[in-house]
């Protein structure tokens, strides 16, 4: 898989320090030398302070850390997307994780009193956190009770879930904080992270 891929959050910075830029985007397109950056829907920022050959400092938020290059300002596309320079070679890796990201697609039960149960599949999984598909939207900062079949030898844990903002996911995805567990079930779920790490 690679490092840079389209819809990761990202943060681009001015390297000049002379101009205060600190703008929160994601990447839209991604080809071999450059990449398309654009301001999320739902913020009110734009690009208008930033220009033709402006250099930048690019934050990329990605599963394995953050990707840190510099980059220059290639073309302006629209007031909320802009072309930027790119070189693989150039990017440096700051691993921000203290829990290892495995990839899993586990069944997910999300419990809704009153409203019904959704169901959906799992992304990837650490110990402190999840991310996971559901076609049914949930508001940021919600808390749910959640049910996850690990394994057939694991079994299933239960735990209280608080969904975290959305910003540079694809629709549907969802990234969930893990806030209550019991001893038990955070047993399993150390043990279902080690035998996917293996």
């Amino acid at each position: 898989m690679d490092l840079i891929s389209e819809r990761q959050k990202t943060k681009i910075f001015s390297s000049s320090g002379l101009d205060d830029i600190d703008l929160d985007c994601y990447i839209s397109k991604v080809s071999s030398n450059k990449l398309c950056v654009a301001i999320s829907p739902s913020m009110s920022e734009d690009f208008s302070d930033v220009s033709k050959g402006f250099d930048l400092e690019v934050k990329v938020y990605t599963p394995k850390g953050i990707a840190i290059f510099l980059s220059k300002v290639l073309k302006i596309c629209s007031e909320r997307e802009i072309e930027i320079s790119f070189d693989a070679k150039d990017v440096k890796l700051e691993n921000t994780r203290q829990n290892p990201r495995y990839q899993t697609n586990s069944p997910i039960t999300i419990f809704r009193p009153l409203q019904g149960n959704i169901e959906g599949h799992l992304i990837d999984i650490s110990v402190r956190g999840l991310r996971f598909y559901s076609e049914v939207p949930l508001d940021t900062g919600s808390i749910f009770e959640i049910m996850l079949s690990l394994s057939d030898t694991i079994g299933k844990i239960i735990f209280k879930g608080k969904v975290l903002d959305k910003t540079g996911l694809p629709d549907g995805v969802h990234r969930m904080l893990i806030e209550e567990i019991s001893y038990s079930d955070r047993q399993k779920l150390t043990d279902y992270c080690m035998s996917l790490a293996g």
